[in-house]
């Protein structure tokens, strides 16, 4: 019995250590909830055990003369460096100016996964041989060359490396390898009947299977698919990657097909495959305004008892978000592929979804009306009066661009943004009967024109070509008929009137947003053509971006979009490592960081591999997209600093009246355990 009360002691000091160990895990593993009004006593960690990427520092010295036992030295000063910093911080006898040079010194070197990042783009860049610029990266670009119809395999090898002499021919182009491949096999007197098979991948604007463009060559064509005046045409299929090839010339004349295979055929595929594109300033389309502007609803129903302002406001309305949704929402969807992507495998085959979005705002409001003063009536030069052969108003493009300006939204940027985007606004302006038809009319040259670019020079006009980049939302007068003029009185009582109505006003409409499209290719420096088709009620036909014009914003985006994305990795790794030991990072949010750096080397392997930008560019952008997550979530915070002796100060009247008497009478009887022991030792 002499050792009862030492076990009850015991089992009281192991239940305190227990308690204290089990709630410190609990408190160090519950995750935080942002609803809570209290703070969490420690952060969560709990994403830490699944983050895949290394995030020190590279053990590689960055300055050339640190090499061998010299950047040894260096590097195990530095980590020397970093335990003093780490004890002075605890101790909370650090600086601000240590901390600063402290700083200083770690950023010298990037993160391992940074380096390890870079020597794989100058690999690939090294391999290629060729200049990088700015905004084009040299990695080459693989093509399958297929030749349907049956020809022996040294023709084509020879055909195949006929092809590639003549696609290398320019030097500050990228470099293109062409991989002959024969899996079709026609009648050799078939191309005039050839049809390319059914295509089975998965190439849509939000969701594209990663493979390698594909040149079909058709040889023995005739005048039936070829000018009569050329020997040789090239067609790209649709907005896909395949581009067919067809010549007059057949086997027999060998010679000659590999001599217009180097030359002509060459470079109709090089003006084909690398659009000119002269956008250098890395435009990025963040959101799109389109509002709409009736200067005056009711003018346009005077006199019709059978419809009211509101009706045809709401026809309107409802005429302009078709419009839009159909002239301008696919064409920012092809487009928005290109800002954000993720890979994952279907079937065997690797599919890029993209997860990029530009927004698309559709506004509508009434009664805001053109001041009188800056309207001028069209005059007969001949008498004075006014002409009544073609009555004209007409505003000048100055006049207008300061009202314009007055009502339209002016575009913050924040020029600290990771990913930097520009807005875009549009504005459709309806004249009310007593201004209608109204137009535009530049003083100096005279022109006249239903579109304006809100560009830096506001007096610039657009006639319904747009000839410069632009910088500043634009305006488009929509000319619109009263509803007297355009029916009956008997026939706007009709059911079908608001149909009629909402498809004449759709039809009209979609023709002013064809220059908001020309906007936004010219912004991108792609050639600006669009077709208009004024058949009534056949609407209008939009030219959308072809997946060789989506390629070359994806070239003139990767290069500094990837060191963007180099960049924001490296500052936010090197944060995590200098304090990751008091940030929080849940596991939702390590997973957003395993994606960024998994697309990142996804992004590279796609390059290496030959295959087109575009899919690397999107993944490089779905990576920012994480990234932008990860910095931004509020989650990802440091607890504020404490000292030890404001622990002390704490936690000490709430833990030593406890521990204090345990301790005090856990020591008293181990001695009177060991005098007990001692007794009854000399006892026996």
């Amino acid at each position: 019995m002499a050792g009862t009360r030492l076990v009850v002691h015991s089992i009281f000091v192991i239940e305190l250590i227990l308690l204290v160990g089990i709630s410190f895990f609990y408190a160090s593993n519950r995750r935080h909830d942002p609803s809570a009004s209290a703070e969490p006593f420690l952060p969560d960690q709990s994403g830490w055990r699944i983050v895949v990427e290394d995030v020190s520092p590279s053990k590689e010295v960055d300055d050339a003369d640190a090499d061998g036992i010299v950047g040894i030295i260096a590097y195990a000063g530095e980590c020397a460096s970093m335990v003093v910093s780490q004890i002075q911080s605890l101790l909370g006898s650090s600086s601000s100016s240590d901390a600063a040079i402290q700083h200083d010194r770690t950023r010298r070197r990037s993160s391992a996964f940074v380096q390890e990042i870079r020597r794989l783009v100058s690999a690939i860049e090294g391999a290629d041989g060729t200049e990088t610029t700015q905004t084009r990266m040299s990695h080459p670009l693989k093509v399958i060359l297929r030749t349907p119809q049956t020809i022996l395999s040294h023709e084509v090898t020879n055909i195949g490396e006929a092809l590639e002499k003549g696609l290398r021919q320019k030097p500050d182009l990228p470099r293109i390898t062409v991989q002959p491949s024969s899996r079709l096999t026609v009648d050799i007197d078939a191309c005039d009947d050839f049809h390319l098979p059914t295509l089975q991948s998965r190439q849509r604007s939000n969701h594209r299977e990663v493979k390698h463009p594909e040149i079909f060559l058709l040889i023995g064509c005739t005048s039936f698919t070829i000018p009569t005046q050329q020997m040789s045409s090239v067609e790209v299929v649709g907005n896909s990657d395949i581009l067919i090839v067809r010549s007059k010339r057949t086997l027999d004349q060998i010679n000659e097909l590999l001599s217009d295979l180097e030359n002509e055929i060459s470079n109709q595929l090089l003006s084909r495959i690398f659009v000119s594109s002269s956008s250098e300033n890395n435009f990025r389309l963040g959101k799109v305004f389109v509002n709409l502007i009736d200067e005056n609803p009711a003018s346009h129903v005077a006199g019709q008892s059978s419809i009211e302002t509101k009706d045809r406001f709401n026809v309107i309305g409802n005429a302009l978000s078709s419009s839009v949704q159909s002239v301008i929402g696919h064409f920012l969807e092809e487009l928005s592929f290109i800002y954000g992507g993720s890979m994952e495998q279907i079937d065997g085959e690797r599919v890029i979804h993209g997860i990029g979005k530009i927004g698309l705002e559709v506004h509508s409001t009434a009664y805001l009306p053109v001041p009188d003063d800056i309207i001028v009536k069209s005059v007969d030069e001949d008498d004075g009066h006014e002409s009544t052969a073609t009555p004209h108003n007409y505003v000048s493009s100055e006049n207008l661009a300061s009202w314009m300006h007055t009502h339209s939204r002016q575009a913050v940027r924040n020029a600290n943004c990771l990913i930097c985007r520009s807005d875009v606004e549009w504005t459709l302006f309806v004249p009310s009967t007593e201004h209608f038809p109204l137009m535009l009319r530049d003083d100096e040259s005279g022109e006249v024109g239903e579109s304006i670019i809100l560009s830096q020079h506001p007096g610039q006009l657009d006639g319904g070509k747009t000839t410069n980049v632009p910088t500043g939302p634009g305006m488009s007068i929509v000319n619109l008929r009263s509803v007297g003029e355009l029916f009956d009185s008997d026939t706007t009582g009709d059911d079908d009137f608001s149909r009629q109505l909402f498809q004449l006003y759709q039809d009209r409409i979609s023709k002013s947003l064809v220059h908001l499209v020309g906007f936004l290719r010219a912004s991108y420096g792609l050639p600006v053509y669009t077709t208009l088709n004024d058949v009534a009620g056949d609407g209008v036909r939009v030219q959308t971006p072809s997946f060789w014009e989506l390629e070359s914003i994806a070239r003139s985006h990767y290069t500094s979009s990837l060191e963007n994305a180099l960049q924001q990795t490296d500052a936010l790794f090197a944060v995590l490592h200098r304090h990751g030991r008091t940030l929080a990072l849940p596991m939702d949010v390590a997973h957003k960081l395993n994606n960024a750096t998994n697309l990142l080397r996804q992004s590279i392997a796609l390059v290496e591999q030959g295959y087109p930008t575009i899919y690397a560019t999107s993944l490089i952008h779905g990576s920012l997209q994480h990234l932008e997550f990860v910095q931004s979530d509020h989650r990802v915070y440091e607890l504020p600093y404490f000292a030890i002796d404001h622990y002390l100060a704490v936690f000490s009247p709430l833990v030593l009246p406890l521990l204090l008497p345990m301790l005090a009478g856990f020591i008293r009887e181990i001695k009177r355990y060991r005098e007990l022991r001692k007794k009854k030792i000399e006892i026996v």
